[in-house]
């Protein structure tokens, strides 16, 4: 009996151990294990980033943090995509930094030069693009507006957007706007401090003029909704908000 209930608890630690850190879809279990790799712009400029997901996956997501930086809570999402079957890559804009004081993150965002950013958005899609991979890029709060950013920067190996709330600059170059091709989705927080309803209708009306299909969705709920750390997190638009990211990240397939 004894030897019994060793085995029981073996087998069940074991299974709990997969639970956490797998996803069994589409017939397959995917290992959410992730790792960090060292990768380069074309003008030898050195980044790390986080990667997770099976190698032979045939879509791949881009993740861009917020102004936090590519901290713990990025590593977990980049995880709970890479659980679905997606290859996914988190990269880090502030070089190794990160912070909870609000004033060091405008700053690490103050310093943060477009340029170089757009760089690596460029090496980590072509890390990326391997296997034929069709390739989406979403972001939250200042990752969501730098998601539109990336989108620009390399329109043509991007397929698919999804913002979160975007905090940022707004005011964007509809020539720069024009060169994407593929639809987006956007999570907006109707009591969002930063994106009011007047800007969030400028904003939405800017891309709509660019030509841009967007799928606009509004939760009443408050800017950082969907990060489990926020103060403001809000469990049902979460969900909501994650179910219609997945079901738009299917037109991928």
């Amino acid at each position: 009996m004894l030897k019994s209930k060793a085995t029981q608890l073996i087998l069940f630690l074991s299974l709990s151990l997969i639970l956490q850190t797998a996803y069994a879809g589409k017939g397959k279990i995917h290992i959410t294990t992730g790792e960090y790799v060292s990768l380069q712009t074309n003008s030898k400029l050195k980044f790390r980033a986080y990667v997770a997901g099976p190698e032979s996956a045939k879509q791949g997501i881009l993740l861009i943090h917020g102004w936090w930086g590519l901290n713990q809570e990025v590593e977990s999402w980049t995880n709970k995509f890479a659980s679905l079957g997606y290859r996914v890559i988190a990269l880090d804009l502030f070089n190794n930094k990160v912070t909870t004081n609000p004033t060091v993150a405008k700053k690490f965002i103050a310093d943060m030069k477009q340029s170089e950013a757009n760089e690596k958005y460029i090496a980590a899609l072509n890390y990326l693009a391997k296997h034929d991979r069709k390739l989406a890029v979403v972001g939250r709060s200042f990752g969501a507006m730098q998601a539109l950013e990336a989108s620009m920067a390399a329109p043509e190996k991007i397929s698919a957007t999804v913002m979160y709330y975007p905090y940022g600059k707004l005011g964007t170059d509809k020539n720069k706007l024009r060169k994407i091709n593929t639809p987006m989705l956007a999570h907006f927080a109707q009591k969002d401090f930063f994106l009011t309803p007047a800007k969030r209708d400028k904003f939405v009306s800017e891309i709509n003029n660019a030509g841009i299909y967007m799928s606009v969705n509004i939760y009443n709920a408050r800017h950082g909704f969907d990060k489990p750390t926020s103060k403001n997190y809000d469990e049902s638009a979460h969900r909501l908000a994650w179910k219609k990211s997945n079901q738009f990240l299917e037109l991928l397939e």
